[in-house]
């Protein structure tokens, strides 16, 4: 009789267990920070710390959770979506390919058609082959590399040897109409085709694999982030964030307090977007779904 009750409770904790990691989650509206004068585009993080590009006052800025900034460099012209990576790339004739091994903030200069490389509040410029033209996005993935090259409706991609460029002007699949953000991933290379209203999904030989929410009414697909579950893509003009599974299905539309979005980082947990028109960050977390109304 006791081991008979002793496979009941072993059953029933079993089955509480499987309930308990099944309970299904979304993202959840957490709070509205403040920024002081910040009109942000691009965000990254570094561990806790939040950057941001301040394209309109032609800086960049580190914030506190509070939206206070700590510090700010500027001079830069129209700086876009940043990332930060460690990659071992040339930095002017100046600086040597090797430093690069630390951890540095690329800032794509919208206005300067160059990439901008800063460690510790020094400034360097990434040298390239290709001229850019608008550069509105850069991601780091290892030793790789891709930029998002607005008006050539293209994106540069590094894959560690040598420079390919994706995309050519159009609507068909692997076609681009002004690329506004771009994130490296271990197979896939993902673009936010902002004008063709969509996100695009490519190969790291460049062919185009799939495209992302062309039936959703998206208007200005500006900025994408990319987990290992799911895709976030920004809906700039209708004020709301589009959530994807990794086929690209739609799982959830966020709406609450978002207002001109251009770009959304996701960290532990947490969602940050960047609410141009406002001034904001707009912060979610990932819940369980039965406690949303708690």
């Amino acid at each position: 009789m006791r081991t008979f009750i002793y496979t009941i409770v072993a059953a029933v904790t079993i089955i509480s267990c499987t309930d308990k990691a099944a309970v299904a989650q979304d993202w959840q509206f957490e709070k509205v920070i403040d920024l002081d004068g910040i009109n942000p585009i691009g965000i990254a993080m570094d561990g806790n710390d939040i950057f941001l590009s301040d394209g309109d006052h032609n800086r960049i800025v580190k914030v506190a959770e509070d939206g206070s900034i700590l510090f700010e460099m500027e001079g830069f012209e129209r700086p876009m979506h940043i990332d930060f990576g460690e990659a071992d790339f040339e930095i002017t004739d100046k600086v040597t390919t090797s430093l690069l091994k630390e951890r540095a903030l690329f800032v794509p200069e919208y206005g300067r058609d160059s990439i901008a490389v800063i460690r510790d509040h020094k400034r360097d410029y990434l040298v390239l082959q290709d001229s850019l033209d608008a550069p509105a996005a850069i991601s780091i993935f290892k030793n790789e590399i891709a930029i998002a090259d607005f008006y050539p409706n293209r994106v540069l991609y590094y894959n560690g040897k040598e420079w390919i460029s994706i995309g050519t002007e159009g609507k068909e699949l692997g076609q681009l109409y002004y690329p506004t953000d771009v994130q490296i991933t271990k197979s896939h290379i993902y673009i936010a085709d902002a004008y063709n209203h969509r996100a695009q999904v490519f190969d790291k030989t460049g062919k185009a694999i799939a495209i992302i929410g062309a039936d959703l009414k998206i208007n200005a697909a500006t900025g994408i982030f990319v987990t290992d579950e799911e895709v976030f893509l920004t809906d700039f003009e209708n004020g709301r964030i589009l959530i994807f599974d990794m086929k690209y299905q739609l799982k959830q539309i966020i709406e609450t307090n978002i207002d001109k979005p251009t770009d959304v980082y996701v960290q532990d947990g947490f969602m940050y977007i960047t609410n141009y028109r406002k001034g904001q960050l707009i912060k979610y977390a990932l819940k369980d779904i039965e406690n949303e109304q708690s």
